[in-house]
């Protein structure tokens, strides 16, 4: 019986925040996917390792060599926050998957500045224009970027500005690892600022902190 390709959700970055069960799921696994920093996050793991890149349609051909050994597919954060698993799952078949979620920066940002995500607009920048709108953005108080590009960056500096200044920014750089930083940032210092790859921006209405 071939069995099912775990997609493992690894978490903001440390190996501290690694749940019990992706820890499990890697143990077993007889070979392991993904990018190469998650790769190192199981230096002691002796499965056969096929390292994840910008060319993903290359690495799914490269899986399906494999299919008949236990994979897991590691990737960052949360398997469910624009995440590989998509890709997986549409090139295997989602019946034939079994996702393991995981931590995401979203979660430890927010942790970080202490207020709650049940009303959190969530974008992604990274490697894509966003297609929401300021008019859209607007009816949210908290709004959280994934950035990590110079353009992401420059996109949120953008909106920020738009937004006007009833919001303010709060830069979330390399969480949970020894390089962290968590700055509050405005629409100038952002379009100068050189942020880390892993980077959260944070836009948050003044009523959100108060």
């Amino acid at each position: 019986m071939t069995p099912p390709i775990i997609i493992a959700g690894c978490g903001p970055g440390h190996g501290d925040y690694l749940t019990t069960a992706v820890r499990n799921a890697v143990a077993d696994a007889d070979v392991l996917v993904g990018a190469r920093h998650l790769l190192e996050l199981f230096p002691e793991v002796k499965a056969t390792r096929l390292t994840v890149g910008a060319d993903i349609p290359a690495v799914l051909v490269e899986m399906e060599k494999h299919r008949d050994q236990q994979m897991v597919v590691l990737v960052s954060g949360d398997s469910g926050l624009f995440s590989l698993a998509r890709r997986v799952q549409q090139h295997f078949g989602r019946e034939h998957c079994q996702v393991i979620p995981g931590i995401s920066s979203v979660q430890v940002a927010c942790a970080r500045l202490g207020i709650d995500w049940n009303d959190l607009r969530i974008v992604s920048a990274h490697g894509r224009a966003p297609a929401a709108t300021v008019d859209e953005l607007r009816h949210w108080h908290k709004i959280a970027i994934l950035a990590g590009t110079r353009a992401a960056t420059m996109w949120a500096a953008d909106l920020l500005e738009q937004l006007g200044t009833d919001y303010r920014a709060m830069v979330c750089e390399n969480l949970t690892l020894a390089e962290e930083k968590i700055h509050p940032c405005d629409a100038a210092t952002l379009r100068q600022a050189s942020l880390a790859s892993r980077t959260i921006i944070m836009l948050l209405h003044q009523e959100v902190m108060s």
